[in-house]
């Protein structure tokens, strides 16, 4: 993906999208309090390597700055430590776009153990159709990019939450091969 806003812009974009995502995650809704901790652990991270993007000087453009992908690597740490937050692990991926040319995350396959199980089968697939749809939609990205990342984190938070019943589910005794 490229893009022909000025670099300086490109950094600003990420704060912006790291902001996004530091709100989605202080907006989720747990009556849970470790996970609520966790939430705002995310949320910090996010909100200083948005300071951090804010940071680079005009003209500074050779490599991302440290500090800032530290911070969204903590984030992450914090997402896969405590998967009930249902964050992906690549969520700083989603703040990144702007400064890197790589594919968005897509999750991997959940291979409930019970194939006869459609109903996983058919949810899955309309969450994996919809990030599809989400991630090639470059205009309501660039356009409108707070609801863009709302609805993909919503997407995200849909699958992470039906690979834990998958999860569950592949547990049960009669579920074993």
């Amino acid at each position: 993906m490229s893009t022909t806003a000025p670099f300086i812009g490109q950094y600003a974009q990420a704060a912006q999208r790291a902001r996004v995502v530091a709100n989605i995650a202080r907006d989720r809704y747990t009556t849970d309090h470790g996970i609520r901790v966790a939430l705002l652990r995310i949320a910090a991270h996010l909100d200083v390597a948005a300071l951090e993007f804010e940071a680079v000087p005009p003209g500074a453009y050779e490599e991302l700055p440290t500090e800032a992908c530290e911070e969204l690597f903590m984030a992450e740490q914090v997402a896969v430590e405590h998967p009930a937050t249902r964050f992906p692990a690549e969520l700083g991926e989603y703040v990144l776009v702007p400064l890197v040319d790589r594919e968005l995350p897509f999750p991997a396959r959940l291979n409930p153990v019970n194939p006869e199980f459609a109903k996983f089968a058919q949810r899955e697939t309309d969450q994996a159709h919809a990030l599809h749809l989400l991630h090639r939609d470059n205009e309501h990205q660039w356009e409108r990019t707070d609801d863009w990342l709302r609805q993909v984190f919503k997407v995200w938070e849909k699958h992470l939450r039906l690979e834990a019943e998958v999860r569950v589910d592949n547990g049960r005794p009669d579920n074993q091969r």
